[in-house]
């Protein structure tokens, strides 16, 4: 068993929940803080850029995650999910949106829409929201269940929710999306049956694409991804309801795939990324991962597709909201209130 020990230099502060970052070319930083602001840091100074979409930041709603385009040099373009709202008749309903836009200095310019999860609802929590961009150039967006459980709609491809979708970076359809030809069923969905996944990362290796999600009480799960198929929300479940009452009787079942790790109780599990630095030896291959609820980086050991053991990292470091690697090599990490912050991991030791 290997251990490494890092010491965290604070890159940003006084923020309320830093939610999601994109790296540049030329070095640059671009954050999310879920109030609905955006940020471009530069030589460690940070600027607000200005034409972000209106918000609302209601409960787990707001400014969500960010990514830059893979071709972003060329195009300046810049990914950004959130939680969008609109009034009908003097009922407030809101969703999960996708906006993209050209970064131009410290503003974006021609931002639209480019994905609007259906159906809208009341609820303001379980947006999912985490963007991933693979080789390709195809998009990934999760979207939460909106706590809809009760009727299965994330069981049902006729709407958005608790689904992972697929996009071209315009937001048309791919081609070779499982459900294209299926009649009624939304085409972006590239997979289904899931609760609140916030966590989304491409293994840059293998390209598997790995997503964590939220369970009720305990059933948090990890989950390797794959096109088409249907992870089992709200029909099997390692959770029970927070008032204590079983949702489902059904851990498994025929058709539905089962987690790759769960965690009872819950971790309440948000960013993750996957180690390929050769700056952490000891975590090289490895998920990292946020614990929302026990305030620790959770390391997953993978052989080959399969996790392995696990450790509890930076302990009490508060709500760990967000996990990148960064092109220099280093682990970025965010974490909420109490001012929200986001740390560089540096590399004390390693020791066999």
């Amino acid at each position: 068993h290997k251990s490494m020990s890092v010491k965290l230099d604070t890159i940003a502060k006084g923020l309320s929940s830093p939610w999601g970052m994109a790296f540049l070319p030329g070095g640059d930083l671009v954050y999310t803080d879920r109030v609905g602001k955006l940020y471009r840091q530069s030589n460690g100074k940070p600027s607000e850029i200005k034409g972000v979409p209106p918000v609302y930041a209601m409960a787990q709603g707001g400014l969500l995650d960010v990514q830059a385009h893979p071709n972003f040099d060329k195009n300046q373009l810049l990914y950004i999910s959130y939680s969008k709202l609109k009034d009908s008749a003097g009922v407030k309903l809101a969703t999960t949106a996708l906006f993209c836009a050209q970064l131009a200095g410290n503003s974006l310019k021609n931002g639209k829409d480019i994905f609007v999860a259906l159906p809208w609802k009341t609820t303001p929590i379980h947006y999912g929201s985490r963007i991933e961009f693979d080789k390709e150039g195809k998009l990934f967006l999760t979207v939460g269940d909106r706590f809809q459980h009760m009727d299965t709609l994330p069981q049902k491809l006729d709407n958005d929710l608790g689904k992972i979708h697929r996009i071209n970076d315009d937001g048309s359809i791919p081609a070779d999306n499982p459900f294209v030809n299926v009649p009624g069923a939304r085409p972006s969905i590239w997979s289904y049956g899931h609760r609140n996944p916030q966590s989304l990362s491409i293994h840059p290796e293998t390209g598997a694409l790995w997503e964590n999600e939220h369970g009720p009480r305990g059933g948090d799960e990890l989950n390797l991804i794959e096109k088409g198929k249907n992870y089992g929300w709200p029909m099997i479940s390692y959770g029970i309801n927070y008032n204590g009452k079983i949702m489902t009787p059904y851990t498994a079942k025929e058709g539905m795939e089962q987690p790759k790790t769960k965690w009872i109780p819950s971790l309440g599990p948000s960013g993750m990324t996957i180690v390929t630095s050769d700056k952490y030896p000891a975590w090289k291959g490895d998920i990292l991962m946020g614990s929302l609820r026990f305030q620790f980086l959770n390391r997953v050991h993978l052989v080959g597709n399969n996790p392995d053991e696990q450790e509890q990292l930076l302990k009490k470091i508060g709500r760990v909201r967000m996990v990148e690697e960064g092109p220099d090599g280093f682990i970025y990490s965010g974490v909420e209130d109490k001012p929200g912050c986001i740390f560089k991991l540096v590399p004390v030791n390693a020791q066999m």
